[in-house]
């Protein structure tokens, strides 16, 4: 044991207030510093281990990253923990409630994971240090009249010690499972030792003459209700190595639940025709902790929720509410007159919870959502089985939906959706599970691995397709680009002045093409492109009126070899012979007329040329006023962030629509192209255009998320909100 960890008391008659509170503090943040330390010096290895075992050179790098980050920062760690717990203190009889136990501030799923790992985390260690926990408020409550100190509010209670540490971590730009070992290594090392700490505390306030008894309030312990059989629920695979870190989080999650329960929905509306019964969540989530009777056993529960995954009456499976599961189940043979445990009840409850989210995704289509609708039952089997389901993001059953719904997103229902093969596929998947599914979980990791591989051939034959897609988009794009840019270059030449219709010809049916081709081989950037350019500029000027003797002398000396440089272009781009004598015969009639015409005056010509000018400016400037602009930006800004692979929905009349993946980017990103499931090019769409589209509504991007997740999410979410509220 280290030397500061030695402490001898001594018992006095009274006491000094303010000597009692220091001496508090300071073996407070003393014990705390040190577990800290503790933890610290074993993140090196952990980290090390994680990396040596992670699949893939980005898992691998998150760690080694981690471990840099936490080895650089390491004083800086401790400094700023030390000084958070001093805070603390101060602001402890301040706060009435911790951001933690109040409300999660939801952002993505990762952030989830985090706070949901706290949320674990303080759970279990209020619950095994609450008598202490409960000592030291009375005491420190009689030491420090004024506002109640409560476990949540104490400075050194788990929810603010676990705080203190996410504030103080969270400025280390770490990925998540880094992160999420550091904080299973701060639980470990810090959090465990947090009874040892109360105790502790406890013993010196008491010898300080601080409560030194507390008369303990005596409570009757519920009659144990008898059980017809085994509590052991079967396990065919093995458990998850965080076994307890995974109970934790389902403990926190049942609680929720029990405590959103009385007071209103905590997924949004109703799942709609998907589920064909009721739609109120409130009515599902019914504590089942006070009923009395013998309670059903876990073998019995699966066993009986096997009989209802094969189907009412011969049919597939309804979705059903919670309350409509739980009464069925009490109906089954052989357990009339039983109840559920709390744990299976709030299992129940949280799952048909997240399939009420799941089965109110707004783009999932309602064929889609009859099929998964299916697996609720599996899915709370698995939930009975397995606690990691909630806790581990890789989890197989997990996986399978977010692969089933990932793979409807491309899907557009058909009128026939039994001769889809991706409807058929999944369709066959969920029926197999609920033919064979019984409590074996590898059945899921099956399941799961033929459904991937299924993908997998799709998308590969997809690939192939969207290939040939994107280089005939890139091939047009180019070619529409060239021809746009020698329009605009010609339209800018010749705007506001007098161009004769021989020169007009040349420049549309001839010339025009010369500089098309050159800007598809070469660019803007080439050489010819520049000179081709100046050469439209010297025809456009050799047909103007002249003003002076000595422009004349200049058009005689030039015209010999603006005619040499069209011939040889038009020449190179195989013009008609025939075509191009016809139009030279013309142009020599046009440069004689201006030989031979009245010179110009110059004012005039000066005029003409600002309204040229002038009207050149206005075919460069964008003609969409900065109010419009400004309307739209943000729409456009949603368009650059959406990724390639993005799905969009393109509404038609008569509530028609069809879906269309992002496949590529063009022209700078001013043109988007889209493509089928099968890689077949769908649509191709200007930017201004498309985020007027997804202002109108007439275009929708779709969340690409996982829809377990997002359903996860809504459901602590909301229920956050109704605990906020009551």
């Amino acid at each position: 044991m280290p030397q500061d960890d030695k402490v001898v008391y001594m018992k006095r008659p009274g006491y000094s207030l303010r000597g009692v509170a220091e001496r508090y503090r300071e073996l407070a943040d003393q014990r705390l510093t040190s577990l800290l330390r503790g933890m610290l010096d074993g993140v090196d290895d952990a980290l090390f281990d994680r990396a040596e075992r992670a699949e893939g050179g980005s898992a691998q790098s998150g760690y080694f990253t981690a471990m840099r980050q936490m080895r650089l920062q390491r004083r800086q760690l401790e400094q700023a923990f030390r000084d958070a717990l001093r805070a603390g203190h101060q602001q402890a009889s301040e706060v009435a409630d911790d951001a933690w136990e109040q409300g999660l501030s939801l952002v993505d799923n990762e952030r989830l994971e985090e706070e949901l790992a706290i949320e674990g985390m303080v759970s279990k260690a209020k619950s095994r240090s609450s008598r202490a926990l409960d000592h030291l408020c009375k005491r420190l409550n009689h030491l420090e009249p004024g506002a109640p100190v409560e476990p949540d509010t104490l400075s050194v209670g788990p929810a603010r010690v676990c705080a203190t540490f996410a504030d103080v971590i969270s400025p280390l730009q770490l990925d998540l499972q880094p992160r999420l070992v550091i904080y299973k290594l701060f639980e470990r090392h810090v959090v465990a030792g947090l009874g040892k700490l109360y105790d502790e505390l406890n013993t010196m306030l008491a010898e300080a003459g601080v409560l030194p008894v507390i008369e303990q309030q005596k409570s009757q312990k519920p009659p144990e209700r008898p059980s017809t059989a085994p509590a052991a629920q079967p396990q065919r695979t093995p458990p998850p190595a965080d076994e307890d870190g995974a109970k934790a989080l389902l403990s926190v999650l049942q609680k929720l639940v029990s405590g959103g329960a009385a007071t209103g929905s905590a997924a949004g509306s109703g799942p709609g025709s998907a589920s064909g019964g009721p739609t109120s969540r409130s009515e599902g989530a019914v504590s089942d902790g006070n009923a009395d009777g013998p309670v059903m056993a876990g073998e019995q529960v699966l066993s009986a929720l096997s009989g209802l995954q094969q189907g009412l009456d011969g049919g597939p499976p309804q979705y059903l509410s919670a309350t409509q599961l739980k009464e069925l189940l009490r109906r089954s043979a052989g357990l009339e007159g039983m109840e559920l445990s709390p744990e299976t009840g709030g299992t129940i409850d949280l799952v048909s919870l997240l399939f009420d989210a799941m089965l109110d995704e707004p783009h999932l289509l309602e064929s889609l959502k009859e099929l998964i609708s299916r697996l609720q039952i599996p899915t709370i089997k698995v939930a009975l089985l397995d606690h990691a389901l909630f806790s581990r993001k890789q989890h197989a059953a997990r996986r399978l939906i977010n692969e089933m719904a990932g793979a409807g997103l491309g899907w557009t229902d058909p009128e026939q959706a039994a001769k889809d093969p991706l409807y058929r596929r999944i369709e066959t998947l969920v029926n197999d599970v609920l033919v064979h599914f019984r409590d074996d979980l590898r059945q899921l990791e099956q399941a799961l691995e033929e459904f991937q591989t299924f993908m997998a051939e799709e998308r590969e034959r997809a690939a192939q397709i969207e290939q040939r897609t994107r280089q005939a988009a890139e091939g047009k794009a180019r070619v529409e680009e060239a021809r746009e840019r020698v329009e605009a270059e010609v339209a800018r030449v010749v705007a506001g002045r007098p161009v004769p219709d021989v020169v007009r010809r040349l420049l549309d049916e001839a010339w025009g093409k010369v500089l098309f081709i050159t800007r598809l081989k070469e660019g803007e950037e080439g050489r010819n492109w520049r000179h081709q350019l100046g050469v439209v500029d010297r025809l456009v000027w050799s047909v103007q009126p002249k003003t002076s003797h000595e422009e004349r002398k200049r058009l005689v000396a030039e015209i010999p070899g603006l005619l040499h440089e069209l011939r040889a272009g038009m020449n190179a781009v195989m013009f008609n012979p025939v075509d191009m004598t016809r139009l030279f015969k013309e142009l020599e009639r046009e440069h004689i007329q201006v030989l031979t015409r009245p010179l110009a005056r110059a004012d005039e010509l000066r005029r003409e040329a600002e309204s040229a000018a002038l009207l050149r400016e206005e075919l460069e400037s964008p003609r969409q006023d900065d109010r419009s602009k400004a309307e739209l930006q943000p729409y456009c800004d949603q368009l650059d962030d959406a990724e390639v692979g993005t799905w969009f929905e393109f509404r038609q009349g008569e509530g028609k629509a069809i879906r269309a993946r992002l496949s590529m980017r063009l022209s700078e990103g001013d043109r988007l192209i889209f493509v089928n499931r099968a890689g077949f090019k769908l649509a191709e769409r200007r930017r201004d255009e498309l985020a007027e589209a997804l202002r109108g509504g007439q275009v929708v991007i779709l969340d690409h998320g996982e829809l377990f997740d997002r359903a996860l999410e809504a459901v602590v979410k909301n229920l956050r909100r109704i605990q906020a509220n009551s």
